[in-house]
């Protein structure tokens, strides 16, 4: 249903519409310049951003996207076509997405959101924007902050929304940017009402099945009867002093953040090389443990897309401050290893980066992870045959070549795990590239002898998920390179050496 109000002649909000868009933009870290996605659900918030943008002297490149999430029926169409007219009165793009979720009332905030925010992601992909904008003000705020309140966080939780915000969704990037977030509710009823512009009120908002919709009807009002309008402006005062403390705290934890997988060339191809990573267990036991907590929590949201529960939190930092390996499941399906020395941080073991929804409830649009360890990388048991010179292409694009070089002593053999030199003496038999098998054994260069292929793996820090992601390249039976990682003692290059055999392994095939 609209809200209408009679149109005002000349108001005293009207000599600010052209340049407070600017304003507004540069408060929250935004170019006003910059192409923006409007997420446009039809209520006065997203009404008044739309507005404020289009208004604005230059104006920026606009689209508006409705997200229907089909739950309310009638009321869902009226609003997309509220929606639709408003964008068609001033020539601003306009794109209807649905999606469609279990209507379960459980978790149905959170999962809405998170395919909300994936549909808008690939919005802003296709229209050339750096951002979404979104309709939060002061009262969403404050709402966030007293539910993380009761559900239970830790400080950085208790900062509330933010005005710019990078969300990971997976193989996704999306910045949200919160242009009202210093404005009240009723500051932006009072200035649509004052232009006569329209509105839709959602008729979920007053669902008390929703936390939030509790929080606004009942909690809010009981405090500002009880403590008056200064309950309400004493809460939001707390807030924005945790936001400053928290702010404050971000200065001796920023320096933390997660390195490339550990041999990344012999794990990950380029498009899979961001996903996951590793990090020193001292730096970060070297800070206090108070923000400790705070820089792990941080890490495993940026990582993962989700932050762990407060009780799971505690159990990782306890095992980790007792100097203690472990395995730990994190939200989405991912995984944090607690080694001796480093904490790995594995990707899910499937496509999906959301695996609490299926491709049902994210329809087309469902993120995906770049590589699925079960199935991307196969290859015949035999493996792969590798002329000398010549390459082969691994399933996730990689490249493993060989060549022969002239062994002079002007040269020095490279050092480098991707780029090795070996003897090739008396090697007759042709080269083959295939992963991990039972019973493979590996004499490592610079060991007294051979062992195990899998125990020199785990030693070299390969956590038991990705193992099977590193190539190994064999002349006959024998492993002569742990691609990414290491070559063999028994082809070690002498100062006999005539020729020498050059193995190379890329992250990504060449582009033709």
């Amino acid at each position: 249903m609209s809200a209408q109000f009679p149109t005002s002649p000349a108001s005293a909000f009207e000599p600010t519409w052209e340049n407070r868009y600017a304003r507004l933009a540069l408060r929250v870290g935004l170019n006003p310049d910059s192409p923006v996605i409007v997420a446009l659900s039809g209520g006065a918030d997203s009404v008044l951003l739309l507005e404020l943008a289009h208004r604005a002297k230059p104006r920026p490149p606009i689209c508006a996207v409705h997200v229907d999430h089909g739950l309310r029926g009638e009321d869902s169409d009226a609003d997309a076509a509220f929606c639709a007219k408003l964008c068609a009165e001033r020539s601003i793009p306009f794109v209807r997405r649905r999606i469609h979720l279990d209507p379960d009332p459980s978790g149905l905030e959170a999962r809405g959101r998170t395919a909300r925010y994936a549909t808008l992601a690939e919005e802003a992909s296709r229209f050339g924007a750096d951002c979404v904008l979104t309709g939060h003000h002061a009262d969403d705020h404050l709402e966030t902050l007293l539910m993380r309140w009761m559900r239970g966080t830790s400080l950085e939780g208790l900062a509330g929304l933010k005005p710019k915000v990078r969300l990971s969704l997976g193989a996704q990037e999306l910045t949200v940017v919160r242009p009202l977030i210093d404005m009240r509710r009723e500051e932006v009823h009072q200035i649509l009402s004052r232009e006569g512009i329209k509105w839709c009120e959602d008729s979920s908002n007053q669902d008390t099945r929703f936390t939030r919709n509790r929080i606004r009807h009942g909690l809010l009002p009981t405090v500002e009867a009880a403590c008056g309008e200064n309950g309400i402006r004493n809460l939001r005062a707390f807030s924005q002093a945790v936001e400053g403390l928290e702010s404050d705290l971000a200065t001796h934890t920023a320096h933390l953040h997660w390195e490339l997988p550990l041999h990344a060339g012999a794990l990950r191809s380029e498009d899979a090389a961001h996903i996951g990573g590793t990090l020193k267990r001292g730096p970060l036991l070297a800070i206090p443990k108070t923000l400790r907590r705070r820089a792990l929590w941080r890490l495993l949201s940026e990582g993962t897309g989700a932050g762990p529960k407060r009780d799971h939190l505690d159990t990782i930092l306890s095992t980790l401050e007792r100097g203690r390996c472990g395995r730990f499941a994190l939200p989405k399906g991912w995984l944090l290893q607690l080694r001796s020395s480093t904490l790995h941080l594995l990707p899910p073991q499937n496509h999906s980066a959301f695996p609490q929804l299926d491709a049902a409830q994210l329809g087309n649009h469902q993120p995906a992870l770049p590589f699925d360890v079960s199935a991307d990388l196969q290859l015949p048991a035999e493996g792969l045959p590798l002329a000398t010179p010549g390459s082969i292409i691994l399933p996730d694009k990689r490249v493993i070549s060989a060549e022969l070089i002239e062994a002079t002593p002007a040269i020095s053999v490279s050092q480098s795990p991707i780029l090795v030199e070996l003897d090739p003496k008396h090697m007759t038999t042709e080269l083959r590239v295939r992963f991990l098998a039972p019973g493979d054994r590996f004499f490592p260069l610079g060991a007294p002898g051979s062992r195990r292929l899998s125990r020199f793996l785990a030693d070299a820090g390969v956590p038991r998920e990705e193992r099977q992601r590193v190539p190994l390249v064999f002349a006959g039976d024998e492993l002569i390179w742990v691609a990414g990682i290491r070559p063999c003692e028994p082809r070690r290059v002498s100062s006999h050496t005539e020729t020498r055999l050059r193995l190379s392994l890329q992250r990504s095939a060449l582009q033709r």
